[in-house]
């Protein structure tokens, strides 16, 4: 079970990495095209709202709640009754994403105000144009996620992950193509394309394994009430880290032009390097978590838990570090061309530094959320959520005029760590054991090794920057040694300490080699 689970993390890591390669591919030729200027601002603020509030939260509170009771009701009544609550359940969501599309696109001058008022009239004006292109995606949103958990209800990992990997191909396509004809309007009008792609890819395998398309929307079938009472809060639980982004865009809207588009650009970049994790971990967890949550096998729960926090921390950490000491220069490779100058790769680098921070947070508020969704308990991270976005708009606040900018990504990171703290602890409670003395032992050995590898990674990169030439090349190089010399600092300290972490690594590399 367990070799078979590993086996399915790394396909399903393999996929999402590759999709996350592309979707920064795609954000390396926009900022080439756009850099940080007032276009880039208005095209970020106007994608927020379906890309990032709604693929997280939405995205979320479909794959969370429909799992659960789509497995339910397979259990109690089989595949063709399950299949056609699925149906159902699309037809419903689509009408009501429809509906919100509507409303967005009439109301889009209030939204835009509500977002980022701080704008001046041409960064509004091309924001209000661009966000009634963008609002419908919210109905792919809904719809390829609805998929998504119906693919991952029936063990098909590898299409739900493979899905971005289409859009992101398409967005690329469009920009080195067509940009210079239909400008940043035809960007916007293609994002709407590539999102309807995740519907379609996903339209085969889902027909495979039973589902059919019929008209019809019945609200009073008892399975969609119970999933939408769940869902409710889930959306809004799910949805801090977005609110969070929020927050931060409307009081970077009054610091000029290149402020939101810095602050997007590292929130990108952090995500492609922290969801490339987190989901995948998260996402093979989920499926089992519900079902020892069913089954009431409260032991293998614990432990099933505790490994993903593990697992989180053995991986993050490190990579925090890494990213904070590379930060500028893994901007300045990734972004520094064409309309993206040095000025924009020194601001972006500094809020990818302070993002970094909240690489741990993030990965415990995966791993939590999904026990607590896994038991059908939407109610605690609710509460958490709602305590969580005040807390960060009382340190956007405070922390945007100390620090500008780096202030906003440092109560991003903030707020998430205490996220994911606040849920472990109301989780150890709910279910006594996960805050165990082994677990805070692994994770201060975890710590320990993390802080010895990045002390001599920090050494010897000043060390290199000192004795190198300041080139492209030897820029390369540095990143590439002090990854090498990481990694095997990290690996040897994590072997020292005993973590146990560092066994299913060697026996995975080894079992990988005779193969």
């Amino acid at each position: 079970m367990k070799e078979k689970a590993i086996k399915i993390f790394s396909m399903v890591f393999l996929i999402t990495l590759f999709a996350k390669v592309l979707g920064l591919l795609r954000d390396i030729f926009f900022a080439n095209y756009f850099g940080t200027g007032y276009v880039a601002t208005s095209f970020f603020t106007a994608t927020r709202i379906p890309t990032q509030l709604l693929d997280i939260g939405l995205g979320a509170a479909i794959a969370s709640t429909f799992i659960p009771v789509f497995n339910e009701i397979m259990q109690k009544d089989g595949k063709k009754k399950a299949n056609e609550f699925a149906t159902n359940f699309i037809n419903i969501i689509a009408l009501i994403a429809t509906i919100i599309s509507i409303l967005g696109i009439i109301f889009a001058p209030q939204v835009v105000s509500l977002l980022a008022g701080g704008f001046d009239e041409r960064t509004f004006n091309l924001t209000v144009e661009l966000i009634r292109i963008t609002f419908p995606m919210m109905i792919f949103t809904a719809v390829a996620f609805s998929f998504v958990g119906f693919l991952q209800s029936y063990g098909n990992f590898n299409v739900p992950a493979m899905i971005s990997s289409i859009s992101n191909i398409a967005i690329i396509v469009y920009l080195v193509l067509f940009r210079e004809t239909f400008g940043i309007q035809g960007v916007a009008t293609f994002m709407l394309v590539a999102w309807a792609l995740q519907v379609i890819v996903q339209i085969p395998f889902a027909r495979k394994n039973g589902y059919e398309f019929k008209v019809g929307f019945d609200f009073k079938d008892s399975n969609i009430k119970k999933v939408f009472l769940l869902a409710i809060p889930i959306i809004i639980s799910t949805s801090v880290l977005p609110i969070n982004i929020l927050v931060s865009t409307r009081i970077a809207s009054g610091m000029g032009d290149s402020a939101v588009a810095s602050l997007e650009y590292a929130y990108k970049l952090f995500i492609v390097i922290v969801g490339v994790f987190t989901y995948a971990i998260g996402n093979i967890l989920f499926p089992e978590l519900a079902r020892l949550s069913a089954s009431n096998e409260k032991e293998k729960l614990v432990n099933l838990i505790q490994s993903g926090l593990k697992a989180m921390s053995y991986i993050l950490l490190p990579l925090t570090i890494g990213v904070m000491i590379f930060s500028q220069d893994i901007i300045g490779l990734l972004y520094q061309h064409g309309e993206f100058d040095v000025t924009s790769t020194l601001l972006t680098s500094g809020v990818l530094m302070f993002y970094a921070i909240g690489m741990i947070g993030f990965g415990f508020v995966e791993v939590m959320n999904k026990s607590f969704y896994a038991k059908q308990d939407a109610k605690t991270p609710l509460v958490v959520g709602i305590v969580i976005v005040v807390i960060n708009i009382i340190l956007c606040i405070v922390l945007s005029n100390i620090m500008g900018m780096n202030g906003l990504a440092l109560a991003t990171a903030i707020t998430v760590i205490a996220n994911g703290i606040i849920l472990a602890m109301c989780g150890n409670i709910k279910t006594k054991g996960i805050i165990s003395k082994d677990l805070i032992i692994t994770i201060v050995k975890i710590i320990v090794s993390t802080l010895i590898m990045g002390a001599i990674v920090y050494v010897i990169n000043t060390w290199l920057i000192n004795i190198l030439p300041k080139t492209t090349i030897m820029q390369v190089l540095r990143l590439v040694i002090g990854g090498v010399i990481g990694v095997i600092v990290y690996y040897i300290s994590s072997v020292i300490l005993k973590l146990p972490e560092a066994n299913e690594v060697r026996r995975f590399i080894m079992e990988k080699i005779k193969k």
